[in-house]
């Protein structure tokens, strides 16, 4: 909008923010559109937390399986 538009030519949005999920405006006291967008936020939640647990656990592995290859190599 250009603040040089007559007044009357402006056109006003409601505020509003969008579902986490797909992007669709929601009104405030919500955050998704929707019980399947809710899903699938709480599905994709549950799956980056593994992972990062998951990527966590393999540190400690590498490092031992790399420290036991070393060891064995004398």
């Amino acid at each position: 909008m250009s603040k040089y538009m007559k007044p009357e030519a402006r056109v006003t949005i409601p505020k509003h923010k969008h579902c986490l999920v797909c992007a669709t405006p929601v009104p405030f006291e919500k955050e998704y559109c929707g019980p399947a967008c809710e899903e699938k936020f709480k599905s994709s939640e549950r799956r980056r937390k593994y992972m990062f647990i998951l990527v966590l656990l393999m540190f400690p592995l590498f490092f031992l399986v790399l420290t036991l290859l070393r060891g064995s190599g004398k």
